[in-house]
């Protein structure tokens, strides 16, 4: 390992703030796996299959985009960077697309008409929010590689990101919890207070990133005094909510006026912590070198498209761990958007105990996430995830032999599974900064924003065919739709049968043939080092 890449040691302030950059995406993409299916089957009142197509085509056409945003933010030359820009420009949007699936419109009485039109308006809000999730989440996964060239400190950082991504996801399901527990008389109303409240969290943390990470080669979003001055206007908007918050919790008459005041300190707290990491944030003397790389003669500006894609996909290691990422996170979502239906159709626990289960994985992976971090450090990546992976597939089996009444084994199962769930946060995504560093070798040239957009197109294939197979599935073997206000209705078998083989069997075949990918991925721990050797010495040539 080099000098300079040992020198390349990130400050805390910058891990941070670049670790709550993914937090308004991870927050807002959980509560979408877990919970929009439901929404659109139990309150929305469609049919499974209808609903699963709305996230197939929805999640089909968010596909097509993330290739075409990398490559704009590849092109994309502003004083501030390539990625910043579109972070902060597509923040706002974000959060408001976000908010409008969780409302049910009422067009017309004639039901089978506002079916069809509650069809195309979520279509058209799902498309248009996954543009404007693309435009924030996949600039900023391309900062990664910019931000150091250190080949552990990649792997810190990464455990920073997915530390703050699984804090984000776990307090999701805390929200959800605390609101289906306050709010228990009407489902349309709990739904659209958990898209109020998700949408604020989701899209204050999308302005941290950007007003301390700076971009290597490019001027601070910010400089010292101007981030101050920030800093004191955050600290008196969070001044002002504590008030209010602490004047609702004492003329507090009901819970929802308790969870109310509960909130506003909530938000206070967020916003006064941002407010002191920017008052005592540092910028990395090697982020303000000048770039070795001119982004104008990037040929991703230059050469055709799909010529681009023959490059992308020439590139050997990359094609494994697109694979590799694809096994996992469509093992995360199959089960993440079957599990509501697990709990309350076939254990027959209360839908108020679901988060609680969701939170054991998470909760479980986020401790674990730093455990495999440092397992990372002595070995290399493709054992961790070998073992993580074995250890989850064992939990995926569990699930589906576990019975109606065995709530503590689901529990630890829950728990277990977790163990596994962090590597496939952690071990893909620390992968593809040692791809791209091989594609530089190679060609000469740096192209995060192609192969980090490719990375999330095909992910998102995968996703699509994952939600729609949910919904088919559940439509073929006869589910019941609730209605609101009435019982849970008893399942037919053949439905119970449907959500415990999505639930267990499909994703442990799926985690089993990426570890088969992940045995065949060329990139090792000495490999790397010769990778950026030679790039040193090309560097240092030139």
């Amino acid at each position: 390992m080099s000098s300079n890449q040992l020198s390349e040691k990130l400050n805390l302030t910058t891990k941070l703030a670049f670790g709550a950059g993914d937090i308004g995406p991870a927050l807002t993409a959980n509560i979408l796996v877990f919970f929009l299916m439901p929404f659109f089957t139990n309150v929305a009142g469609l049919s499974p299959a209808v609903a699963g197509s709305i996230l197939f085509v929805g999640k089909i056409a968010d596909a097509i985009n993330d290739p075409l945003i990398g490559v704009f933010s590849d092109r994309t030359q502003t004083k501030w960077g390539r990625r910043i820009p579109w972070i902060i420009i597509a923040a706002i949007p974000f959060g408001v697309t976000f908010f409008l699936q969780w409302i049910v419109p009422n067009f017309s009485d004639n039901s089978s008409l506002n079916n069809t039109l509650l069809f195309i308006y979520y279509l058209i809000i799902g498309i248009v929010f996954n543009l404007f999730y693309t435009a924030v989440n996949l600039p900023y996964q391309a900062l990664t590689p910019e931000l150091t060239q250190n080949y552990n400190e990649r792997t810190s950082l990464n455990s920073f990101r997915f530390s703050f991504s699984i804090g984000a996801s776990i307090l999701s399901l805390i929200l959800a919890g605390a609101i289906f527990q306050v709010y228990q008389g009407n489902n349309q109303e709990k739904y659209l207070v958990l898209g109020i409240i998700s949408t604020i969290f989701s899209t204050l943390p999308l302005f941290w990133c950007p007003l301390i990470v700076k971009e290597r080669g490019y001027q601070p979003l910010l400089n010292y005094k101007q981030r101050k001055n920030t800093a004191y206007i955050l600290i008196t908007i969070a001044t002002i909510l504590v008030i209010f918050g602490l004047i609702n919790l004492v003329n507090s008459t009901s819970g929802e006026d308790t969870f109310s005041a509960a909130m506003y300190l909530l938000v206070a707290l967020f916003i006064s912590i941002i407010s002191i990491s920017l008052i005592i944030a540092k910028t990395e003397p090697h982020l303000l070198q000048e770039l070795t790389i001119n982004p104008d003669d990037n040929s991703s500006s230059t050469i055709p498209f799909f010529e681009q894609l023959k490059i992308v996909f020439q590139n050997k290691p990359f094609l494994y761990v697109v694979g590799i990422y694809l096994c996992s996170w469509l093992a995360v979502q199959l089960t993440a958007s079957i599990l509501l239906y697990f709990v309350v159709n076939w254990m027959g626990l209360p839908d108020a105990q679901f988060p609680r289960v969701a939170i054991a994985v998470q909760g479980t992976a986020l401790i674990m996430l730093f455990v495999w971090q440092k397992i990372s450090n002595k070995l290399d990546k493709k054992i961790v995830y070998f073992l993580g992976s074995t250890i989850w597939i064992i939990a995926q089996i569990g699930l589906f032999l576990v019975q109606p009444g065995q709530t503590f084994l689901l529990y630890a199962l829950a728990m277990l599974a977790g163990c596994g769930v962090s590597v496939a946060y952690l071990i893909p995504w620390s992968m593809i900064p040692d791809v791209i560093d091989l594609d530089e070798l190679n060609t000469g040239e740096r192209r995060e924003g192609l192969f980090y957009g490719f990375m999330v197109l095909l992910q998102k294939f995968g996703l699509a065919f994952g939600l729609f197979l949910v919904g088919i599935a559940l439509e073929a073997s006869g589910f019941i739709k609730p209605i609101e206000g009435e019982a849970i209705p008893i399942q037919p078998e053949s439905a119970l049968w449907a959500i415990r083989l999505v639930v267990a069997p499909l994703p442990a075949v799926i985690l089993f043939a990426g570890i088969i990918l992940a045995y065949f991925y060329p990139i090792t721990r000495e490999y790397y080092a010769e990778i950026r050797l030679k790039l040193d010495e090309r560097k240092h040539n030139n």
